[in-house]
């Protein structure tokens, strides 16, 4: 089988894209409430401040995780901004879907 395929299929069996567009809020809802005089200072006020985008997957091996994985990427921008990233968010994800980790920056 083709590893395109294969990944693909994995990712839309376990829905990791939705998965991922779906913590990307709830981060976002944590961040503006947990640190809101830092959210306002970057412009980040409500769900309206901000526009979510997938931006891609990957499969991966690395030495830092002893285990295959998908890596699934939502890029944050503000609305205004152009095309100026502001927010990096990606899930890992194990081959069977588990949620292995989430990372959530502001830049």
């Amino acid at each position: 089988m083709d590893i395109r395929k294969e990944l693909d299929e994995i990712v839309g069996k376990y829905e990791l894209v939705k998965r991922t567009a779906d913590r990307f809020w709830k981060n976002y809802d944590s961040y503006l409430e947990e640190e809101p005089e830092e959210s306002r200072e970057f412009g980040f006020v409500d769900r309206d401040s901000v526009r979510a985008e997938f931006y891609g997957y990957y499969y991966g091996v690395s030495n830092n995780l002893d285990f295959e994985h998908i890596k699934v990427y939502v890029d944050g921008y503000r609305k205004g901004d152009g095309k100026c990233r502001a927010i990096s968010f990606w899930c890992i994800y194990r081959m069977d879907g588990e949620l292995f980790d989430d990372y959530f920056v502001v830049e």
